[in-house]
């Protein structure tokens, strides 16, 4: 793989796990927790992927009173264009009417099975939330930015492979610098490197600078 075409997919890689913004987090609604809300997560595949992504698969099962369903996201990554998929899964509790007074324990629970229970058009909301859990937990396998770590108690930080300068690319800032070239127009253009050029590179370009403004 090529130097540059590195460079840029780990320049990519490191936005894709800064945190999320303060305020795209929302406690979840029985907050114990906190999650990244669907409208950001939707914006930000928006800004990252240029509005290159899309959802397909979508599938559902009720399982008691609950919805459970899963959908892959399909992005295009904006570096090397290739399609990535990431496959995403949630459930969601369909509303019942209250029990009625007297009942608990197991025919509670029996109570909120029933389907003839449920709140009218129950899942006129359930549905919709359903899919924006999919596409939640699908896009926080992307990176921090979609809330991959939230509410985890152990996590671990991306660490960029080591870049540094090809050989021959060494080779030619030497011969710059034997020749004479500018002092300024070097340091300008190892700048303008920045992750490409290691700490021992650069401490080796600048060693060679310093001697030869002491000859």
């Amino acid at each position: 793989m090529e130097t540059n075409l590195m460079d840029s997919l780990q320049k990519f890689m490191k936005h894709l796990n800064r945190e999320p913004a303060r305020e795209s987090i929302a406690p979840t609604p029985d907050n114990r927790a906190h999650t990244v809300t669907i409208s950001h997560i939707e914006m930000t595949l928006d800004e990252l992927y240029f509005g290159r992504w899309s959802t397909t698969n979508f599938t559902w099962s009720a399982i008691g009173n609950e919805v459970q369903g899963s959908l892959t996201l399909r992005v295009h990554h904006p570096v090397t264009n290739e399609v990535i998929e990431r496959t995403g899964a949630a459930s969601v509790v369909i509303m019942v009417d209250k029990a009625p007074e007297g009942i608990s324990g197991a025919e509670r629970n029996k109570w909120a099975l029933n389907p003839e229970n449920k709140k009218p058009n129950a899942l006129d909301m359930a549905f919709p939330k359903l899919k924006a859990e999919c596409l939640k937990n699908a896009a926080q396998s992307l990176g921090k930015i979609f809330g991959r770590d939230m509410n985890r108690k152990i996590v671990d930080d991306y660490r960029p492979f080591k870049l540094q300068l090809p050989e021959s690319t060494m080779k030619k800032i030497e011969n710059d610098i034997r020749l004479g070239v500018d002092e300024f127009e070097i340091r300008q253009g190892i700048e303008q490197l920045g992750e490409l050029v290691s700490e021992q590179q650069k401490q080796h370009i600048f060693g060679l600078l310093n001697n030869r403004n002491n000859e």
